[in-house]
């Protein structure tokens, strides 16, 4: 499964136009949006709409960052956990925010709030983050987004410069332990 990453925009809709174009072109069965403002996400839907329902806004998942107003209103999570490809993983702005719970039972995280992107295998259990989309960044931790291949044996990310350029690849084989099958 192919899934789109990106965190933190601070505004810059530009970049996560970007971001959401690559994703399109790539075929990404899924976006997921690890914290920021919810309305960079609803700013950039409004510019691609063009005055017809868009494809990928049906495709986005969404969590907030504790500073989000819509978090602190109670109308968007904080964490989100989903069955992906037969592995539960968790979608969190924060790792800070991630319960006992959270961390016991999911195998995979994707998380916001990070200066640049990686892939972090901890035992058993993989961190995904697509970096930021700050505008003004830094040369040492440069505005980045991702695509994620979540496969049955493991995750890749391919990190993308804020201007949509192939930096790298990462990968990471979460074991066993979290995978969930229905029979």
């Amino acid at each position: 499964m192919k899934i789109g990453l990106a965190s933190d925009t601070h505004g810059n809709l530009d970049a996560l136009l970007r971001a959401f174009e690559l994703f399109e072109r790539a075929d990404a069965e899924q976006v997921f949006f690890l914290g920021g403002r919810h309305a960079d996400v609803d700013g950039v839907l409004a510019r691609r709409r063009r005055g017809t329902p868009d494809p990928l806004a049906a495709r986005i998942v969404r969590v907030a960052s504790r500073a989000c107003p819509e978090a602190a209103s109670g109308e968007a999570p904080t964490t989100h956990v989903d069955l992906v490809e037969g592995r539960i993983c968790c979608l969190v702005h924060d790792k800070a925010d991630l319960s006992r719970d959270d961390i016991a039972n999911a195998s995979v995280f994707f998380h916001g709030n990070s200066a640049r992107a990686a892939v972090v295998q901890i035992g058993p259990r993989c961190f995904v983050t697509p970096g930021h989309l700050r505008a003004g960044a830094l040369a040492e931790a440069p505005a980045t987004f991702g695509m994620v291949e979540l496969t049955e044996r493991d995750v890749v990310l391919t990190v993308y410069s804020a201007e949509g350029a192939e930096l790298r690849k990462e990968r990471c084989a979460p074991a066993a332990q979290g995978r969930m099958s229905v029979k």
